[in-house]
């Protein structure tokens, strides 16, 4: 019962106290271990954590295809791609001496098979995942509330700024489509329907006029122009939303790292 928990529950603590303890204590010694020794020993975790990845994936595909479970057949292809790449990775080193050099040789049948199947494989599953992404976009973009408006009208304008149609938009279009963004948050306000047409078509050639008296068609502001409204977006917004998150991620690391130091965190010994 020491061995499966409190000797794990001990090494865990220490091993946090000493990454701490390094980010604070100038010791050359201890430095050297949180900055050379440490990460070493998670590549070595790591890898073990990887070959017993392996395992459970001949284990698991291997029981499907044996018990004819649904979609068994698609499990044979995974199997035999598993098995090829091992063999031309660890056992078949063509002419190339020793192992280990032939995985960069451009001759070397594990190096074509890499870049003509796997790769071929990785954009096609990336091409497919495109349709997700598009069906996904499709319904966070509905309009049901400001939060939701506000995501479709930045994805618009960020796809069209991204794509080289944003820069041929002329400078009155995206005048028009500030306004209809204006009025259609307020369309629900406004009961009479007849009112709201007049108003809208009224504010659209009340802005043209001004932006011609103003000289917008000749000097365009930056408000104006689809790619810079794109950058702003990416600049502002988008850089304050990626902090915001990123501390938060801050802060659930140092509590996660607090749990663990201090022994409240189980989850390893399966608790």
């Amino acid at each position: 019962m020491f061995i499966k928990r409190q000797l794990a529950i001990v090494v865990m603590i220490s091993m946090g106290f000493l990454a701490l303890a390094g980010q604070f204590i100038n010791s050359d010694n201890l430095r050297e271990f949180t900055d050379k020794d440490a990460p070493q020993w998670y590549m070595i975790i790591a890898a073990f954590a990887a070959f017993l990845g392996c395992i459970n994936l001949l284990q698991l595909h291997s029981t499907k295809v044996i018990r004819r479970k649904k979609d068994w057949q698609y499990s044979i292809f995974t199997l035999v791609g598993f098995l090829l790449m091992i063999f031309f990775g660890f056992l078949y080193n063509g002419s190339t001496v020793g192992l280990g050099p032939h995985l960069k040789n451009e001759f070397s049948a594990f190096y074509w098979m890499y870049n003509y199947v796997y790769l071929p494989l990785s954009s096609t599953m990336f091409a497919l995942l495109a349709f997700f992404v598009a069906s996904a976009s499709y319904r966070a973009f509905r309009i049901r509330n400001f939060e939701a408006t506000l995501l479709l009208i930045s994805g618009v304008l960020l796809m069209l700024g991204r794509v080289p149609i944003g820069a041929l938009i002329p400078w009155w279009t995206v005048i028009i489509i500030y306004v209809s963004i204006l009025f259609a948050l307020f369309a629900s306000k406004i009961k009479n329907k007849q009112v709201f047409f007049y108003s809208y078509f009224g504010a659209n050639i009340f802005i043209l006029i001004l932006g011609f008296l103003l000289g917008w068609h000749v000097n365009l502001p930056s408000f104006l122009s689809i790619p810079l409204i794109q950058e702003w977006i990416m600049a502002v917004p988008a850089t304050a939303g990626s902090r915001a998150i990123m501390i938060g991620i801050a802060l659930g690391v140092v509590a996660q790292s607090f749990r663990i130091i201090t022994g409240r965190e189980r989850s390893i010994l399966g608790d």
